[in-house]
């Protein structure tokens, strides 16, 4: 991936985690975790790059991810098993809200946002060198 298309995808994933913050505060809860499984998505994609088979599925990004390989200093998977599992329950929540037209609690929103941020912070931090 050049520059210019992982610029296009940070800036992507940050303004989905915004969008997803003011559904959430919003009370639009369907909204808010779709919109924050798709930033993770986006900053996932940043921190693995291009998907090696043309284009990353959805559970396979997670997967990949959270082996931690894509890292400057690569990290365990056991780091981030406890985020694996979040991403699995906010792509599970996602297809209930966007699929299943099914409620979503609050408390179920505010950690799909919760999710987002962890993996942006995970990016900035072993890609982009930032401390948060």
């Amino acid at each position: 991936m050049d520059e210019i298309e992982e610029q296009r995808r940070w800036e992507t994933a940050q303004e989905f985690y915004q969008a997803a913050t003011t559904a959430l505060n919003q009370q639009r809860y369907r909204a808010c975790v779709g919109l924050a499984y798709y930033a993770c998505f986006q900053a996932m994609w940043v921190a693995l790059s291009d998907p090696p088979t043309g284009r990353w599925q959805h559970v396979g990004i997670s997967r990949r991810f959270c082996h931690g390989e894509w890292a400057d200093s690569p990290l365990a998977p056991t780091q981030l098993a406890g985020l694996y599992r979040r991403l699995m329950a906010l792509y599970e929540l996602r297809l209930d809200a966007q699929y299943r037209a099914l409620a979503v609690p609050l408390e179920q929103a505010q950690n799909g946002v919760q999710t987002a941020l962890d993996v942006m912070q995970h990016v900035r931090r072993h890609k982009f060198g930032e401390v948060s």
